[in-house]
Parts: C-alpha cells; sequence; structure tokens
C-alpha cells in the first residue's frame, strides 16, 4: 500500500480498538447514553427524504433492531399505576406511528412506558391517496391524512400472537417471579382499532378487533375520532356512542379472562367537540363506567 493508505489504514485500525476499549470499559448507563446522543448525528437526513418514506424507513429500523436500546432503569418517582396498570414512566408513542404492530419491541426498548399500535382495521385498506403527510417545519410539526391505513387484523394478529409467545417464554424462563411491564415487553402495549372506510356495521368492525386482537394488550382503545373516515365522528352521538361501546363492553367481556381480567376499555374522541357532545359524551362515561381520552392527532 502507498504511504497514505497504511497511514488511512493504522487510523482506522487505531479507532476501531479504541471504540472496543472504551466500550469495554465504559459502565453501561454511560454507553447507552452516548449511544442515544449519537443517533441526533442521522436525525436531519430525515428531513431530506419524503416525510411518508421517512416514517417507513423508522418503523423499519426499529422492528429490525437498528435503533438504540434503553438499558438504563426508570427512576422509581417516574412510575405511576393508572387503570391498574403500572407504568414504569408516563412518557408513550401513540397510535399512528407502527399502524401494524410491526416494531413493538423495536420501539418499547427504547425507553417508552407504552407504545400504543393501530389504528387497526379488520380488513387490509390502503387509505388516503398520497401525499397524506406533510411536514411543518417552521412549527417542527407534521400533518397527515393517512385515512386509516392498514395490513388488516389478521396480519397484526398474527405479529402480537409471536410477540406475546415470546414474552411468556422469557417469563417462564425468568428466575424472577415479579412480572416487569405488559403483554408485550418492559413496557405497556395498547392496541387501537378502527373501522373500514367502506363498513356499513361499525360495531361488527370493532367486536371484530376485540375478538382478535384483545388478549394481547393491556388496554384497548375505540377510535372514533379520526376525520379521515367517512361518518366516524358521528358514532360520538350519545345513542350511537352508548351502542357502541356496550357492544364492544360484551364482545370482551364474553371472552376468558385469567386472573389480570380483561384489558380497560378507552374511547378516543375528537378534541373540537361542542359542549353538548362533552356532555352526552360524559353520560355515556357514566351509564358504561369506559373511559374517555381525547388526542390532537388524525392518523
Amino acid at each position: 500500500l502507498p504511504a497514505r493508505g497504511r497511514l488511512l489504514t493504522g487510523a482506522m485500525i487505531g479507532l476501531a480498538i479504541a471504540g472496543g476499549a472504551y466500550v469495554s470499559t465504559t459502565d453501561e448507563a454511560t454507553f447507552c447514553g452516548w449511544l442515544f446522543k449519537s443517533t441526533e448525528l442521522v436525525n436531519p437526513l430525515f428531513a431530506l427524504l419524503d416525510a411518508e418514506f421517512a416514517h417507513r424507513l423508522a418503523v423499519s429500523a426499529a422492528a429490525h433492531g437498528f435503533v438504540p436500546r434503553e438499558k438504563r432503569p426508570d427512576p422509581p418517582v417516574l412510575g405511576i399505576e393508572v387503570w391498574g396498570r403500572n407504568f414504569t414512566n408516563p412518557i408513550g408513542l401513540a397510535a399512528g406511528f407502527d399502524k401494524n404492530a410491526e416494531a413493538v419491541e423495536g420501539l418499547l426498548g427504547l425507553g417508552f412506558g407504552f407504545v400504543e399500535v393501530g389504528s387497526v382495521t379488520p380488513q387490509p385498506q390502503e387509505g388516503n391517496p398520497k401525499p397524506r403527510i406533510f411536514r411543518l417545519k417552521e412549527h417542527g410539526a407534521v400533518v397527515n391524512r393517512c385515512g386509516f391505513n392498514s395490513e388488516g387484523i389478521v396480519v397484526v394478529a398474527k405479529r402480537l400472537g409471536a410477540q406475546h409467545g415470546k414474552r411468556k417464554m422469557e417469563e417462564t424462563s425468568s428466575s424472577s417471579d415479579v412480572k416487569q411491564g405488559g403483554k408485550a415487553g418492559p413496557g405497556i402495549l395498547g392496541v387501537n382499532l378502527g373501522k373500514n372506510k367502506t363498513s356499513e356495521d361499525a360495531g361488527a368492525d370493532y367486536v371484530q378487533g376485540v375478538h382478535s386482537l384483545s388478549q394481547y394488550a393491556d388496554y384497548l382503545v375505540i377510535n372514533v375520532s379520526s376525520p379521515n373516515t367517512p361518518g366516524l365522528r358521528q358514532l360520538q352521538g350519545r345513542k350511537q356512542l352508548k351502542e357502541l361501546v356496550k357492544k364492544v363492553q360484551d364482545a370482551r367481556d364474553e371472552m376468558q379472562w385469567a386472573e389480570d381480567g380483561p384489558p380497560p376499555l378507552l374511547v378516543k374522541v375528537a378534541p373540537d367537540l361542542s359542549k353538548q357532545d362533552l356532555e352526552d359524551i360524559a353520560a355515556v362515561t357514566y351509564w358504561t363506567k369506559a373511559l374517555f381520552f381525547m388526542l390532537f392527532d388524525s392518523w
């Protein structure tokens, strides 16, 4: 090799040796923090890509383990109990990012207290035409009009079933009697259910989701808030919502559950409701004992 080549080769070998020595001698917490910090160098590159392609790339990276893994335990002060579930921290990833449960393990491994997959529709559907995700650079935000694009319940159930089985094997082989996290890993797993755009029986769609996916969920969400599915928000009326929640509750309660009991049921409603809408929803909450929450996304 020419002198310049030998010098470059020697420098690369030296860096590799030095890096290996650093990794082997530093404590896990320091190395973990350094690894997360290093991802900031990659983030600007995503801004150069099409918004939806960047989203797909991020999901794929998490699914294949190409993201850092949080090894540092959450401080106990961050722990919180909600709906009978123990969250190690209150920061989670909302539905809309991992719509098809492709990357649950990788995303929980990032350190989230919970990850919510979906919305999942009974039948596969493409969603709205592209482009449908838009960056608002001046606000550091994203607007999307995806329209419940989903691979469908069968695909998602297969993925969650495999993850659930892996989790059970880990619990069986563990020497500790204390179960950490939820049904899919170190954090809590939520499953967000939607209806197909062409479906004429919304209740049947949500019931199908309950029957197929609730066994894998630490909590379930009925999504009736998206403006991208025709007629979906009409389900937020007092009569319609009461009937829908009752159907879903009955479907959940008729299933066989272990000592942990059935997953709690939440209903996601829109943020731009009138005072009368809010009063109607409060009444349904009282009648059905369901849990309601509002989110400002529209995935």
